[in-house]
């Protein structure tokens, strides 16, 4: 997808709002949720960039941020988390929105919720987002490492696509007004 997308909306009153939709996945079901976020917002008229959590990545350049990551052992993925902690004084100034990917979510049951939230707790010690989301994903073992293969045998977990494109985009529908993305006619 693209980047950039403030440089290029300039800083005038009036202009598109901008967003990051930034994400860290492991297998892809957290990159592909990303991206139907961000399809979403640009079908609200949003500039939109989703791009993979990591270093290069600076929230500044934006009006706001979507920052998602996959959940593995109850947490979010270390890059994900890095980026927040670096990242904190821009993404303090700004709205946020947050969302989380796993197995453990295609339950939509209270103790799964409440777990999606507690994995927030390392990041809501650097911003305090908006809102929170919690999707399914998918799970392939095919395409895992060794390592998570063994972790999802031991656990008794089969794979399975569990992602949920109707909640996913719904809830990104949301995001203009969440984020204060949408301007009043001048």
């Amino acid at each position: 997808m693209s980047g950039g997308g403030a440089a290029a909306a300039g800083g005038q009153k009036g202009r598109m709002r901008s967003v990051l939709v930034c994400y860290a996945s492991r297998y892809g079901s957290t990159r592909e949720i990303a991206g139907w976020i961000a399809e979403e917002l640009k079908g609200a008229g949003v500039i939109a960039d989703c791009l993979p959590a990591g270093k290069g990545v600076r929230p500044a350049a934006y009006d706001a941020a979507v920052i998602g990551s996959a959940l593995y052992m109850g947490k979010w993925l270390a890059e994900a988390r890095e980026l927040v902690s670096r990242e904190r004084v821009p993404l303090g100034r700004m709205p946020v929105a947050v969302f989380s990917v796993g197995y453990s979510l295609k339950e939509r049951t209270l103790a799964s919720l409440q777990a999606g939230e507690a994995a927030l707790s390392d990041i809501r010690l650097f911003i305090s987002p908006r809102d929170a989301a919690f999707f399914p994903g998918r799970v392939d073992p095919e395409r895992m490492r060794p390592a998570d293969r063994a972790i999802l045998s031991l656990a008794g977990i089969t794979g399975g696509d569990f992602c949920d494109a109707d909640l996913v985009r719904a809830w990104a529908r949301t995001l203009p007004g969440l984020l204060g993305l949408l301007q009043a006619e001048e």
